[in-house]
């Protein structure tokens, strides 16, 4: 049996045209059997935005959109939204008392998407078999589905679903210029943390110096909702895996895992590998164990090691700074909140303190006041004044 000639580079190339031009006669095709359904589908969006059947006011492109995404965070310039409210078509789902990140149908942009037909799938040529092939999820009009699954693996807890960098309250500083911009400055700083991780988590770059983001100061004063706000807008931006846990539950979780005899792996794994993590109220609690602690100091240890974004909100401030009773607005310090009294390396240990101290950007919010104080404060003083009226 003679041997097969070699295929030459010229006939190779006429092969790979021919494909071509029968590939693009086979989506023409398509194309003109499907026109009616796209009309009828545009002819909808139009009657759905008209008649305001959404609940969502009718889109207006005059006006420039929100640099704020209505799920939390900022909005991408390129996001496509029927009904001018999702970026990405996201919104927060509510049913049944649950909430959760999910696709509006008014802003699906995958219904209207004119590169895979609404089917999330994308046909590429592969060069070796000279075939197509048909890769499942790849098409740009998923991405908001993706990013809504991310969204809910956070695992926010409910009251910070809504959390943004937009809605920070400014009402109970009393329109204070100083606690004003201080406030301000704090949200800045947040913001530009997570402005130099982005290349980071999407590949771009190497980690930034400062890979930790530490939230310090009083109680009510924003800090879980400016991290949790970052969180939103680093998953929304780059689609990474992050996750929000709270030091009491954690350590909570931990007690369980002992008293059951069972390994701490299956809590601490998913959040030693998360590219983002959250931890709120760092240091809180009492009497707790020193393999509890350790197993933290492992979990700080292994993300500091590895390079991974860590964001921490804590009431315990560095040794050098202490609270002033007195301009928080008491008269002595509240003899059951230990943060009066303790630092932030007393409650952690040297080690961990020594690793964020070295790792972070640190935001201070000493000196602003509660918005949750200042909301009970105003609460009190209307029904005194019902009272004596």
């Amino acid at each position: 049996m003679s041997p097969q000639k070699p295929v030459s580079l010229e006939a190779t190339f006429a092969q790979l045209e021919k494909l071509a031009r029968e590939r693009e006669l086979e989506r023409n095709t398509e194309r003109d059997h499907e026109d009616w359904s796209a009309q009828g589908a545009t002819d909808f969006e139009r009657l759905l935005n008209s008649s305001n059947l959404t609940g969502h006011p009718p889109a207006n492109t005059q006006n420039s959109r929100d640099p704020f995404s209505a799920t939390g965070s900022f909005a991408p310039s390129d996001a496509d939204c029927v009904c001018n409210q999702h970026p990405l078509g996201l919104y927060l789902k509510s049913t049944g008392g649950q909430s959760s990140f999910a696709i509006c149908p008014a802003c699906d942009p995958q219904r209207r998407c004119e590169d895979c037909q609404g089917t999330g799938q994308l046909r590429r040529f592969n060069l070796l078999s000279l075939k197509d092939e048909i890769i499942p999820g790849a098409c740009a009009c998923r991405v908001g589905r993706k990013r809504a699954e991310r969204l809910n693996q956070i695992q926010l807890p409910r009251r910070y679903l809504t959390a943004t960098f937009e809605n920070l309250v400014f009402s109970h500083l009393a329109q204070s210029q100083n606690l004003t911009q201080k406030l301000n400055n704090c949200r800045e700083q947040v913001m530009q943390f997570c402005e130099n991780a982005l290349p980071f988590l999407k590949g771009q770059e190497h980690a930034p110096n400062k890979i930790f983001l530490t939230l310090l100061g009083p109680v009510g004063t924003g800090k879980t909702l400016l991290g949790s706000a970052a969180l939103k807008y680093l998953v929304e931006e780059t689609g990474c895996h992050a996750r929000f846990v709270d030091f009491l539950y954690l350590l909570g979780q931990l007690r369980e895992t002992y008293s059951q005899n069972s390994s701490e792996e299956k809590i601490l794994k998913p959040l030693r590998e998360a590219d983002v993590l959250l931890i709120d109220e760092l240091g809180k609690g009492r009497a707790e164990k020193a393999w509890q602690m350790e197993k933290l100091d492992d979990l700080l240890n292994s993300r500091y090691n590895e390079g991974r974004i860590t964001i921490l909100t804590t009431n315990y401030l560095p040794p050098e700074v202490a609270y002033d009773p007195v301009r928080a607005g008491f008269r002595s310090a509240p003899a059951n909140e230990s943060f009066w009294e303790q630092s932030l390396p007393e409650r952690i240990g040297a080690r961990m303190y020594d690793r964020i101290v070295e790792s972070s950007v640190f935001v201070d919010f000493i000196g602003l006041p509660s918005f949750r104080r200042a909301t009970a404060e105003g609460f009190l003083q209307r029904f005194r004044s019902e009272i004596s009226g």
